[in-house]
């Protein structure tokens, strides 16, 4: 009886190793994804007491889509579009106005729009995978970087990413949710440098780095 339980499991084993390995040599693939981030700090004299203006205050939101064709068994290839909205402001404790709340100094911050677009490379083993991808168009628009003018004094225009740094990395998995569907869970990981605002170099060709850590949650097709 033990015998015939344990070759029945086994079967079943590589039966759904079998289905899930399938997923591997999809031919193509679409992901759509998105991630949202929020961080706030702020100071009281007392927790409860009413909140005053805050220290930190960090929103941003992310799409992202992708599509890939199969090359090999494991690898794929194809273009990936991401675009990022947010707003972050910070400023230093300045102490309680008359009403006990919070006031600040020294603010700085503003709205900020990023679009990367460029190939990707994806690695994928049953339903976890790998991808490398490069950016090879890159912009930003950020309200917040007035301090970074381009050598013409330019202190409004959009940041263009460096041709040299500009990667996007990401470890993910995929849970069957129906014969052609997936839910994706997706960390990626960015890092890029901006080396141009509205289309002239940085003042005294200084480049501005930006690095973050993001998770991802979305939908595959892959048929």
């Amino acid at each position: 009886m033990k015998t015939r339980r344990w070759i029945v499991a086994t079967l079943g084993w590589f039966a759904m190793a079998s289905d899930c390995f399938a997923q591997d040599s999809a031919r193509y693939r679409i992901d759509g994804g998105l991630f949202y981030l929020a961080f706030q700090q702020q100071v009281k004299a007392v927790v409860g007491d009413p909140r005053g203006e805050r220290l930190v205050n960090h929103e941003e939101i992310g799409i992202m889509m992708m599509g890939t064709a199969s090359v090999w068994r494991f690898i794929s290839a194809g273009l990936f579009f991401q675009y990022d909205r947010g707003n972050r402001h910070a400023a230093r404790f300045a102490g309680f106005n008359a009403e006990g709340r919070t006031i600040t100094r020294d603010k700085i911050g503003g709205f900020f729009n990023e679009f990367w677009m460029g190939p990707i490379l994806r690695v994928q083993y049953i339903n976890v995978f790998g991808e490398l991808g490069y950016g090879l168009i890159g912009i930003r628009d950020d309200d917040a970087r007035r301090d970074l003018p381009s050598s013409t004094g330019d202190t409004e225009g959009a940041f263009t990413v460096s041709p040299r740094i500009a990667w996007y990395a990401a470890l993910g998995a995929g849970v069957p949710l129906a014969s052609s569907f997936d839910v994706v869970f997706r960390v990626e990981y960015r890092l890029r440098y901006y080396h141009e605002r509205g289309g002239n170099p940085l003042i005294d060709n200084i480049e501005h780095g930006t690095q973050n850590i993001s998770p991802f949650i979305g939908i595959a097709w892959r048929r």
